[in-house]
């Protein structure tokens, strides 16, 4: 089923002045503490062999206009995991995602019904950065991207912290790093970030079969407060009335609700049911907020 393109020739001046000239907002590079997100080069790309990896796993989406009801799903990636999307400077989304044959995270155009490969996404001016996985884009009212992600992903490390980073670009792929989100052991992973009225952000992220919440002023610097027992591998998504809608995978796709910026949750409705599209795991939700697409992963 076709998506609906919706670049526009205002987009294009959009993107020439924030390449031309960075934002205001902007924000300094000196001001964050980066400790724990120290870019490295990754070696040689190849298959990430694990059986139960994402050279095994395929991205699908389909359609939505009140982001529960799902309309045709369709493949567009295989070897592909953990996807996440957000609309790109030109207008059209742009779909994040581990890449299972070559390693890093790469990023995809997506068209009317298909995706168009850009290639690996690149770190303080390194491409296919190492260690580098679970990445979550939002897309910020200049039009920059903010991404933030797992870094220092590698063989387990008893004792070991990891950190979630923040990195943002202008044109979706050459990413600046900013600012580490939050240290987390190492059985944190699959961090996810919405906007909150008032300027305030919210971190979901997963711990396992569970859900943990964070709180930012900022979007840069995070804080837990919580933990959820819904479901893990969240998605986060702010919906125009304020309300937050949480994805977790339980059972499915599974959705819940919060109208008080994330104290509460309240289950709504199952969005992608088991078996869908005749797939063994459907997981790792992501809902592209201005694009009416929502985005997962699937394995036989």
């Amino acid at each position: 089923m076709p998506i609906l393109r919706t670049a526009h020739l205002l987009a294009v001046f959009v993107v020439a002045a924030l390449v031309s000239c960075r934002s205001a907002e902007t924000p300094d590079l000196g001001l964050y503490d980066r400790a724990g997100c120290d870019v490295r080069v990754s070696g040689p790309g190849g298959p990430i062999t694990d059986p139960n990896g994402p050279y095994y796993h395929q991205v699908a989406v389909a359609h939505t206009t009140d982001g529960v009801t799902l309309t045709a799903p369709y493949q567009i990636l295989d070897h592909a995991s953990v996807p996440d999307g957000a609309v790109g400077p030109d207008g059209l989304p742009l779909i994040y995602y581990v890449n299972g044959a070559d390693g890093p995270v790469w990023v995809a155009r997506l068209l009317d019904d298909s995706a168009n490969v850009i290639g690996p996404i690149a770190l303080d001016g390194v491409s296919r950065p190492a260690g580098v996985v679970d990445p979550d884009a939002t897309r910020l009212p200049d039009g920059r991207i903010r991404l933030v992600y797992l870094s220092g992903f590698g063989p387990p490390t008893p004792g070991a912290q990891r950190a979630f980073c923040v990195a943002e670009s202008l044109d979706g792929v050459r990413f600046a790093v900013v600012a580490r989100a939050l240290w987390v052991p190492e059985n944190f992973t699959d961090p996810s970030l919405a906007p909150l009225p008032a300027g305030s952000w919210l971190m979901a992220l997963s711990m396992g079969q569970q859900t943990v919440l964070a709180r930012s002023s900022d979007g840069y610097a995070f804080a837990v407060y919580d933990t959820v027992n819904v479901g893990g591998v969240p998605e986060v998504s702010t919906l125009a009335d304020g309300r937050v809608r949480m994805y977790v995978c339980r059972n499915g796709i599974e959705s819940y609700l919060s109208g008080d910026r994330g104290v509460t949750w309240t289950r709504e409705a199952t969005v992608v049911p088991p078996g869908t599209m005749g797939k063994r795991i459907l997981c790792d939700p992501s809902m592209v907020r201005g694009a009416s697409i929502f985005v997962f992963k699937t394995a036989n």
